[in-house]
């Protein structure tokens, strides 16, 4: 991981004593993959630290459970002791309304937006490559979420129009940051449990866009649902939404890879290309 985060450009975007939001993808109490990993996180906050950085953890996860149980379940509360760090809770969190003329799919186009998250100077979204039995999948884009005050995400569940509402959250809350962690993952079913696939790689880069890009690469390589196999990554609705947001990259020729070997790569630009 302190690899992948140098080769990827490194923390230089982070000034002395800004605070830093390392957002695990924490939508349920099963260990990773259905969740992030809290030792990855960890590795992170650390860097962080060495970065100048204050790093704390936070989220709030599925609206009908605690997310303060859920972080002790997963072993996050302890991660962030061995960091020094805080963990919150955002459940009962102030929220902030966060406005963009883009965000056709939202009430008035506002978010309401937790406000330890809305004030962080810098946020790193990680997430692990999973298919949703509503959004298609669930990575980087969709990883924002938990950070939606969660009397709004009730209402959003429904067909029409929710993959580009996950894809509009990021107007409002972007990543300085974001980490793929790709060990393993679901082909089918998600976001809590599905068919189990090891991947063994990691993406790490600023654009989200082009991290579930390349985890919709690897899904389909490992043999993906219909859905994802029958699509185009670039015209899947979360993915094409945020295309035309011009949230990150627009087609696969603005993707450029750094670490992978020559095989890996022709793989993955090969489904990307599809």
């Amino acid at each position: 991981m302190r690899d992948a985060v140098a080769r990827a450009g490194g923390l230089s975007f982070i000034r002395e004593g800004q605070t830093v939001l390392p957002k695990p993808a924490v939508n349920s109490a099963l260990p990773y993959p259905p969740t992030a990993a809290p030792e990855v996180v960890l590795v992170v906050a650390k860097l962080v630290q060495d970065a100048g950085g204050k790093p704390f953890i936070a989220d709030r996860t599925v609206f009908s459970k605690s997310t303060a149980l859920t972080f002790h379940t997963l072993g996050y509360d302890e991660a962030a002791h061995q960091a020094g760090i805080s963990c919150q809770a955002l459940d009962h969190a102030t929220v902030m309304s966060l406005s963009h003329p883009l965000a056709t799919h939202w009430s008035d186009g506002a978010a309401p937006v937790y406000e330890p998250v809305a004030t962080a100077d810098h946020i790193i979204n990680f997430c692990t490559p999973r298919t949703h039995r509503l959004g298609h999948f669930t990575m980087a884009l969709k990883n924002f979420v938990g950070v939606v005050h969660s009397g709004a995400r009730l209402g959003t569940h429904l067909p029409s129009g929710f993959r580009e509402w996950l894809a509009e959250i990021n107007l409002v809350v972007g990543p300085s940051l974001a980490v793929m962690d790709g060990r393993e993952g679901f082909v089918d079913g998600g976001p809590d449990s599905g068919d189990l696939a090891k991947f063994d790689f990691l993406a790490v880069g600023a654009d989200p866009v082009a991290i579930d890009a390349v985890g919709l690469a690897h899904l389909r390589i490992a043999g993906a649902d219909d859905t994802i196999q029958q699509t185009s990554p670039w015209q899947l609705p979360v993915m094409k939404r945020a295309v035309e947001l011009g949230l990150g990259a627009q087609s696969l020729a603005d993707l450029s890879f750094v670490g992978a070997t020559a095989e890996h790569e022709a793989a993955v630009r090969a489904q990307l290309a599809a």
